[in-house]
């Protein structure tokens, strides 16, 4: 399952000053009860916009989500574990990095690189994808557009055993902590920012994996044969 509880979260704060680490506190509105009290224990770092930060999110008008949109009895939140363990997804404050230039260009195409050594792509299909993207990152140098690690809005977004979460914010409602005395974050390699999109990656193919498998576990309890196909696209 998919849970977007963003209009049931009253206020929350995620701390990633842990390398490889995201800990924190959440809240959140239950429609006939009082508020759940969640706690994040998560693998995984935030993007490069707050990665080695902490950030508050708050909500002015909290909600029950089955109330305001699903049109459904009870709580959105039945179900949610008040301890959230699992892996990051994509966690952004949707802050810009500067502008596009050429060596934000060249970093990102060394990145490429490595993810076409690992998938064995080589030749002309190589060489075309290198075009593709030297043309994608020229336009956006000329065009003087700033760079986003991830998106322009705020994105929270991890996976645990009750499954993926998605928070999409309005900017206003996310504040970046800087901690004093905190030893500035260290820029990753182009190495490690590429592991860290596998592990996403590898985390979006286990949700989606284990929905087949629901849904395949369904069918069969209905008298079908079981049989559901799954498809990633990206």
């Amino acid at each position: 399952m998919a849970w977007r509880s963003y209009e049931n979260l009253i206020n929350e704060e995620l701390d990633n000053r842990t390398p490889g680490k995201v800990t924190g506190w959440m809240r959140f509105c239950r429609r006939g009860k009082e508020p759940l009290q969640v706690t994040l224990d998560l693998e995984g770092d935030f993007h490069e916009d707050i990665r080695g930060k902490v950030i508050r999110l708050k909500n002015p008008t909290p909600a029950d989500r089955n109330e305001v949109e699903l049109d459904r009895h009870g709580t959105y939140m039945e179900g949610f574990a008040q301890v959230q363990r699992g892996t990051v997804g994509d966690i952004t404050a949707g802050l810009p990095l500067g502008p596009w230039t050429e060596a934000l260009a060249h970093k990102l195409m060394a990145q490429n690189e490595l993810l076409w050594d690992e998938n064995g792509l080589d030749g002309a299909r190589r060489e075309e994808r290198r075009r593709e993207f030297a043309e994608r990152y020229r336009t956006h140098i000329e065009a003087g557009d700033l760079y986003h690690a991830y998106s322009d809005y705020p994105y929270v977004e991890w996976y645990a055993d009750n499954g993926r979460v998605v928070l999409e914010l309005d900017p206003s409602h996310v504040e970046v902590i800087d901690i004093h005395g905190v030893a500035p974050r260290q820029e990753k390699t182009p190495q490690e920012l590429v592991e860290d999109r596998k592990k996403r990656e590898a985390s979006m193919v286990k949700f989606l994996s284990g929905m087949v498998e629901d849904l395949s576990r369904e069918s069969m309890e209905k008298g079908g044969d079981g049989n559901v196909t799954g498809f990633l696209v990206g």
